[in-house]
């Protein structure tokens, strides 16, 4: 609805405006001051209607930046240990790794032991102290794969479902799909400890309207950049101030018949409004009790940061953000453990480990883990041979993540990798297979969720190929 006192005036842009407005400027600001209401434009972000009933309602994905390593967490290969410091069979030669001869690297045993835990008597190395406690509510899928070694690409793939970069991440099809029931808070929230290796293209809209970007959220100072309002200003003049400038971008996008980055921005003025009260509210975590705030980790100085993140996520899908995207290891070597491998697997497993078993006790005992699906990994595993003397390359023929909550049977493991652990052979699992399992749980079909561009109905699972859901592993 046009703003009452704009409705006659011709369209001007913003430079027409500043050239031809002259003494006019006086004359808007006073007409604008003396028109009190001004419309609001509809919400591009509202929920949606999902394809089927959902079982989750929001994702919170926990992604290990550099490639955690399976053979020394989640997929135990006794063999190792039996043919330590020999060669592959010549049937895994000439595969295509990045700093690693395949047929002349040696075995490198994991300096892990593992053991059943739970009732399930799922199998994890003792690498986690905490994660034991909740194994009953873990998927562990052993056998993923994907086909890109490098971590750019090898990120685009795991994200986007496509080895290039400025495809849309998973983050921005679940928020275009489904909407966001959150009014006040961003639908797409992203937690990061650094830089991403691909950078921020990891996590973005792509295509897609950039409306469906993702929303970075810091944990020092202002919790979103340039959300505050000015201490000179009033919130009755800044209101003001914004219908009037928010109903000159309506009619021209208008005009120009609409512009993805202008719908953008006026969505994220309204919702940047909104947010100056609700998001610092968000992220308040002295409303925690104590006991809450050491189940995350927040009493030590090694798991202090990822446990805020963690119980950040927790409070956003409490308040309706329906994707939140958390990186560990970013800005350094984090989990790409090409030389040390099994000294800082250690120290990142003790940041992590608290935190992730924290957050999934805590959505359970507020009944919020049967409509929150977690994810845990990263962008590839690591090669059972070693690089140097205690390294392990760059793996993405066979790697391990896990699922919990949202729609999950815990206790399971489902897929496997060979007797070595270098690649998928039982049930293998395709990026875009998991994919397509994150958005059925969402209640969204990934062949019925598409978005036209350069002349395709695009999707996230790709049109080349057939993704399939892993129903093995629903609840």
């Amino acid at each position: 609805m046009p703003h009452p006192c704009l409705k006659d005036h011709r369209l001007f842009a913003r430079r027409d405006f500043l050239a031809k407005g002259g003494m006019g400027i006086g004359s808007l600001a006073f007409m604008d001051l003396a028109c009190r209401e001004a419309a609001g434009a509809a919400n591009p972000l509202a929920a949606a209607i999902p394809h089927h009933p959902p079982r989750a309602r929001a994702v919170i994905s926990l992604f290990m930046h550099g490639g955690p390593s399976q053979v020394d967490t989640f997929d135990p290969k006794p063999l190792l240990q039996k043919y330590a410091g020999q060669t592959l069979p010549q049937s895994f030669g000439g595969l295509n790794l990045e700093f690693t001869d395949a047929r002349t690297a040696k075995l490198l045993p994991s300096a892990r032991a593992f053991r059943k835990c739970g009732q399930s008597g799922m199998v994890m190395s003792d690498i986690f102290e905490h994660l034991p406690r909740v194994a009953d509510e873990l998927a562990v899928v052993r056998s993923c794969h994907h086909t890109e070694f490098n971590h750019a690409p090898a990120l685009y793939m795991v994200h986007s479902g496509n080895r290039q970069m400025g495809r849309p991440s998973l983050g921005a099809w679940s928020l275009y799909g489904l909407g966001s029931p959150s009014d006040n808070l961003p639908g797409y929230v992203v937690m990061r400890d650094g830089p991403l290796k691909g950078g921020p293209t990891t996590y973005g809209s792509g295509f897609l309207p950039a409306v469906y970007s993702a929303t970075e959220m810091r944990m020092t100072g202002a919790p979103i950049l340039y959300l505050d309002r000015p201490g000179t200003v009033r919130p009755a003049d800044q209101r003001r101030i914004l219908d009037f400038s928010q109903e000159l971008n309506r009619r021209f996008l208008e005009a120009q018949n609409g512009d993805s980055n202008l719908s953008a921005r006026i969505a994220a003025y309204e919702l940047a409004y909104r947010m100056q009260s609700a998001a610092p509210e968000a992220v308040d975590l002295t409303r925690e009790t104590k006991a809450v705030q050491s189940l995350y980790g927040l009493d030590s100085e090694v798991t202090r940061s990822f446990g805020t993140q963690c119980l950040n996520a927790r409070r956003l899908v409490e308040r309706g953000v329906r994707f939140v995207q958390i990186y560990h290891g970013g800005g350094g070597e984090g989990w790409d453990t090409h030389g040390s491998n099994d000294s800082r697997l250690v120290q990142n497993a003790r940041q992590i480990d608290k935190p992730v078993a924290g957050l999934i006790s805590d959505l359970k005992a507020r009944g919020l883990l049967d409509t929150t699906l977690v994810l845990w990994g990263g962008e590839f595993g690591r090669t059972p041979t070693s690089e140097g003397s205690d390294g392990r390359d760059h793996n993405p023929y066979g790697y391990s993540v896990w699922l919990a909550g949202g729609g999950i049977k815990g206790g399971v493991v489902y897929g496997s990798t060979d007797e070595f652990g270098f690649k998928a052979v039982e049930n293998p699992v395709q990026v875009r297979d998991l994919h397509a399992t994150i958005l059925h749980l969402l209640g969204l079909r990934h062949d019925r969720l598409t978005f036209y561009f350069q002349g395709l109905q695009q999707r996230l699972t790709q049109i080349d190929g057939q993704s399939r859901v892993l129903t093995e592993i629903l609840a």
